[in-house]
């Protein structure tokens, strides 16, 4: 069986694919980027927080913490749109392998996330952010990291 091997690269706000690593030739990645309105917290929580009166005699008021974590929930659903787009190419036999690097918070979610379909797909993680790196040097970082020395 002839393995194809694709890369996820992601810090949670943009995701790039490395599509074809035993390919010698190299193929742009495919480009995904956060559509989520609140991908920067202080975007979210630039209001103040609610004010709420204290239940005691003395009437005190005390500021309210928002009920849940914004950026969390921003990146669950990139997550979630990125292994989409990857899920339809496995069923497509375009990947069969599935390496992934991200930022340390995103691997996380990216591990909770990951559909049954995908799971055995999977044959490295690492909390790598390589996702700013030129096109050439992320090439060849993941295919170092997956044991192999990039054709040159």
């Amino acid at each position: 069986m002839r393995y194809k091997t694709w890369a996820l690269v992601t810090d949670g706000v943009r995701a790039r694919i490395l599509r074809d690593l035993e390919d010698g030739n190299s193929h742009d990645p495919i480009e995904l980027v956060s559509k989520a309105k609140s991908t920067h917290l202080r975007d979210y929580l630039s209001d103040k927080a609610g004010r709420s009166f204290a239940s005691g005699a003395d009437g005190r008021r005390s500021a309210m913490e928002p009920g849940s974590d914004p950026v969390l929930r921003d990146m669950q659903d990139f997550a979630q749109e990125t292994f989409s787009v990857l899920e339809d190419h496995f069923r497509k036999r375009n990947l069969t392998r599935l390496a992934i690097f991200a930022a340390p918070k995103m691997l996380g979610v990216l591990r909770r996330e990951i559909p049954a379909s995908l799971k055995d797909a999977v044959t490295l993680e690492r909390d790598l952010n390589l996702v700013n790196l030129p096109e050439a040097d992320l090439r060849n970082a993941v295919i170092r990291a997956l044991g192999k020395e990039p054709k040159t």
